[in-house]
């Protein structure tokens, strides 16, 4: 993961030749050399090298010392492009001319054995480098003094190699004699002096001293931006060491940018295909990684792996630590073949590299050990585990992270084979040097937390345990704040996914343990107040402060990540193999956008201020008539994880001093009762509902009395006096009426209650501060659309405004063989019905039917929408593929459209024009096609909007992901900024 930052070795021209005669030829091969070498074009001063090396014997024979140089220069240029089988020969050539010409106690002959114990440090040979190095650094302090530069970059790189060895306190004392005599000779702010406690702050890094690592890390930093330009390999390598640290601890808002910054200047000064650039890739990955961005992580290491195969060669340290990265991920995917297949061979590398008492040969022990414990051969893992931390203990002693993690997987083990006393020993140990290592924002002192909580909820302590997660759950909220803000959206999904599990631990305890404190629930629905929606209230922020900036860098920004946006939709569309080369540099490209327009809006400090509202807050904004219920689901945990999902709600009433948390069903309960309705959305609405018919008052659906009894009666008991329920969903439940669900035959929720539903229920804070209009000042109406126009309709009705075309393949499959949408004449008349009524109230009103019922027009309204906007028309949303697949049997491969991964590619509307392409006719291009998906619609400003009323089918449909509710059209007018929708679950 880290690397060495130093260069160990420099070029030797013309040492020992001051007093020769050389020729204009000799000369310039020698210059030519040192600048392509400066330059990093190492190919070609390989080229000009060789010529060296042969004019140097022509010109001097092979007893010169200008002969000596030139086989040293040419090796150094072999060392630098990891060529060492190359450079071995001509650095040991080299040697034995240097001791015959100057002799044993001559700076030169140190000089060549230093260079050449570099090599064999870059090499695993650890052994020959060491007794190299002592042989150099003894000459040079008997002819120079031990006051000397040479003298002391001969410790600065004893000290690198004793810290590779793992004898750390020796790497210490020459590294401190190192810094003590640089900053004599040159002083503190040189190159030099800098290189020297660089490998120092290595040093601490590898000790867990944190905070030592870090002040001397930002003080290399300094010095070489000050001093060197930021190009330069020695800054990026200090961008590169301070980011790996940040990510160590956890800081992951300040390790980013950082490492981005490192790859950046790489790219352009040593190019995609070097050591440096394979070692700054892998750290992004582990950052990535650590992050929950498993598939950017995957593409990053193996990419790192590919370039150190080249350019080190299999038998390398940093090979196998990239394999071994590699390995990691793959376990925490599920991927354990995999993951085993590389840890034996990074660790194969290792024993024989380093021996199998080293601390990175512990390393491999340790992971490949919770490998066996994951996959439960716990027989493999146990001693495993023991070695590692016996190695570890001999090396470093108890108080380093790495032993508290081996005491954790040990731990963990112990627990898992019922030894719980074995366990809850070692996991208070771990958590105690976790903290004085790490810090309490690491991520690995809340995971050992969580384990010993999870390790007192099965014993039945749960007092202890609402303890541990208590402070936890500070923690968790706390690094939120610090990363949530520099991730892309799709980032902030995953680190999301990645993090709930504290969600399901805490509604666990709660389950078992009613009589938690007050303070214990209340900071549990704290939680779901910051969590419910927050990347969709991220975004929305980050767009609204985007449209209303007067920064024109922002605005170009903005809208170039738009415009990018657009394009990656229309590329979505089309089948694979129609789709551009650089499809994934441009994903990549316009998550970077976000990303820098999230840094530069509102940087990682920003606080957003619907994310700071409070169980109170929520209190003093509701009605003494009215509660809140914000709904939950969760994973239980009793004795181990089991299987059963769990739905539960909080109810929030204004003078309660905390919220009641009730249990209410079992997930396959409620999909059991929703397997028995039928699969389609009207059979549903007969059997949980009234019927299709209103008049049918009193026949109520046969099931929904069930479905009442279990989401809705254990509620009852808390809504006395209530007459306004404010509630927000999850899981399941989104799809479910609640104004339309039977309390009894003769009576629906709505009657008994005025209800209201939300996102999160936070959004009872924000409503009071919503623009509230008497009057609507205009309203925009869609309907009776021309679904099916042919081409020349299509091209004559386009608008003389820019489009880009987002066009739709849908190619034949079983499902839309020969289908169309079929037109709605009862939505002309709905139109204009609205239409009269809201003329009569003289309101401005603008209608489109027919053609110009079009997408086009749609997104018209863009950055100009009007208060209310009416869609009457055809509303469609695809399943994921397993769900097609069950429906179908098969999918056509060139389906890329319902195939999609993003669910907002797979639910839209369908307006004018829209059977061309949604019958499988190749769109015209320039011509929107009549389908506007829920991903273009997101990309709308619509902020002028109060109301949409979507009077379509099933556009209330959508994914449901984690604790972000339903992805779909509602998702979609959201972030384009309307305030309030009316939406349909069923077939309208």
């Amino acid at each position: 993961m880290k690397r060495v930052s130093a260069q160990f070795f420099f070029l030797l021209l013309f040492i020992g030749s001051e007093q020769s005669v050389f020729s204009q030829t000799f000369k310039e091969l020698n210059d030519s050399l040192v600048y392509y070498y400066n330059n990093n074009d190492l190919k070609k001063a390989i080229v000009v090298g060789e010529k060296g090396v042969l004019q140097a014997q022509k010109e001097f024979g092979i007893a010169h010392t200008n002969y000596a140089t030139s086989l040293d220069n040419l090796a150094a240029v072999y060392d630098a492009t990891g060529e060492y089988t190359k450079a071995e020969p001509l650095y040991l050539n080299a040697i034995e001319l240097w001791k015959k010409i100057v002799g044993e106690d001559h700076p030169d002959y140190a000089t060549s054995l230093n260079t050449v114990g570099v090599l064999y440090y870059n090499m695993g040979q650890y052994t020959k480098a060491e007794s190299l190095y002592l042989i150099a650094a003894a000459i040079w302090k008997k002819v120079s003094g031990n006051i000397h530069p040479d003298y002391a970059t001969c410790l600065n790189n004893l000290g690198v190699l004793y810290k590779k060895m793992g004898e750390y306190a020796k790497a210490e004392s020459v590294l401190l004699e190192s810094i003590n005599i640089k900053k004599k000779i040159v002083g503190s702010t040189h190159p030099d002096y800098a290189s020297s406690v660089n490998e120092l702050a290595n040093i601490y890094l590898e000790l867990s001293r944190y905070e030592m690592a870090k002040q001397l890390y930002i003080e290399v930093l300094e010095i070489r931006k000050n001093v060197l330009k930021e190009t330069h390999p020695d800054y990026v390598t200090s961008l590169n060491n301070l980011g790996n640290l940040y990510r160590i601890i956890g800081v992951f808002d300040k390790a980013e940018p950082l490492l981005i910054q490192a790859i950046e200047i790489e790219t352009k000064v040593l190019g995609e295909n070097h050591p440096e650039y394979a070692i700054t890739l892998n750290n992004l990955a582990t950052l990535y990684e650590s992050m929950g961005q498993y598939e950017k992580a995957e593409h990053l290491h193996i990419k790192s792996i590919e370039i150190k195969k080249k350019t080190v060669g299999e038998k390398n340290i940093s090979y196998a630590k990239s394999l071994n990265n590699l390995a990691l991920l793959y376990k925490k995917m599920g991927q354990y073949k995999k993951a085993e297949e590389l840890y034996l061979k990074s660790g194969q590398i290792r024993l024989n590299l380093l021996g199998e008492s080293h601390p990175d040969y512990a390393i491999y022990l340790n992971n490949l050990a919770a490998l066996y414990d994951e996959i439960g051969e716990y027989e493999k893992a146990e001693p495993l585990y023991l070695q590692a931390q016996e190695i570890k203990l001999s090396q470093f002693g108890e108080n380093h992270s790495g032993y508290a993690q081996g005491l954790n997987n040990l731990a963990s083990l112990y627990e898992r084979i019922g030894k719980n006393g074995k366990a809850d020993s070692l996991y208070s140990k771990a958590i105690g040097l976790y903290k004085e290592t790490l810090g309490e924002t690491n991520p690995d002192y809340i995971t050992c937390r969580n384990n010993l909580a999870l390790l007192n909820i099965k014993e039945g302590n749960y007092a202890i345990a609402e303890t541990l997660l208590y402070e936890t759950n500070r923690l968790v909220l706390n690094n939120l704040s610090s990363v949530f803000n520099i991730l892309s959206e799709e980032e902030k999904e995953h680190y999301l996914f990645n993090n709930m599990n504290l969600i399901d631990n805490n509604n666990s305890l709660l389950f078992h343990f009613p009589q938690a404190s007050h303070s214990f629930y209340e900071t549990n629905y704290n939680l779901q107040l910051v969590l419910k929606s927050l990347s969709l209230t991220n975004a929305q922020s980050l767009i609204n402060i985007a449209r209303i900036s007067k920064d024109t860098g922002i605005q170009e920004l903005f809208s170039q990540w738009q415009e990018n946006k657009k394009e990656l939709s229309r590329q979505y569309s089309l089948p694979v193999d129609e789709r551009m080369d650089s499809l994934s540099r441009r994903i990549t490209e316009t998550e970077g956008l976000e990303k820098e327009l999230t840094r530069k809006l509102i940087g990682p400090n920003y606080e957003q201020p619907t994310l700071q509202i409070k169980t109170t807050d929520v209190q003093k904004n509701l009605k003494e008539d009215e509660v809140a219920i914000e709904f939950v689901r969760f994973n239980l945990f009793s004795k181990k994880w089991t299987d059963s999902i769990i739905y539960a709600a909080y109810v929030l009433n204004k003078n309660d001093p905390t919220p009641v948390f009730v249990s209410l069903c079992e997930e396959k309960k409620l999909q059991k009762l929703f397997d028995s309705a039928g699969t389609t959305a009207t059979a549903m609405v007969s059997k949980f509902y009234r019927g299709l018919e209103v008049k049918s008052k009193n026949t109520a659906g046969a099931l929904g009395a069930e479905l009442y009894k279990l989401i809705w009666q254990p509620l009852e008991p808390y809504l006395k006096n209530v007459k306004k329920v404010s509630y927000s969903p999850a899981g399941k439940l989104y799809s479910i009426a609640f104004h339309a669900l039977p309390v009894d035959s003769t009576t629906v929720l709505m009657d008994k209650y005025q209800l209201q539903q939300y996102t999160s229920t936070r959004q009872v804070v924000l409503r009071e501060q919503e623009k509230q209009n008497s009057k609507p000042q205009d309203i925009a109406l869609f309907g009776d659309a021309s679904f099916t126009l042919d081409s020349l309709q299509i091209v004559k009705g386009k608008t003389k405004t820019r489009n880009v075309s987002t066009s739709i393949y849908i190619p034949q499959n079983i499902k839309t063989r020969g289908r169309t949408w079929s037109s709605l004449p009862g939505t002309a008349q709905e139109v204009i019905t609205i239409n009269k009524v809201f003329e009569q109230n003289k309101i401005t009103t603008k209608t489109f039917t027919q053609t110009t019922a079009s997408e086009e027009n749609l997104k018209a309204l863009n950055n100009n929408s009007p208060q209310i906007l009416h869609i009457a028309t055809h509303g469609f949303f695809l399943p994921e593929i397993e769900d097609i697949k069950k429906l179908i049997g098969f999918i056509n491969h060139e389906n890329t459209y319902t195939l999609a991964k993003n669910p907002l590619l797979r639910s839209g509307l369908i307006l004018s024009g829209g059977n061309y392409a949604w019958s499988g006719k190749t769109p015209i291009e320039g011509v929107e096609d009549g389908i506007a998906t829920a991903y273009e619609i997101s990309q709308l400003n619509l902020s002028n909007t109060e109301l949409v009323v979507l009077s379509a089918c099933e556009t209330a449909l959508g994914d449901v992901k984690g604790s972000e509710g339903v992805f779909g059209l509602q998702r979609a007018f959201k972030m384009a900024g309307v305030k309030k929708m009316i939406v349909s679950l069923w077939q309208v």
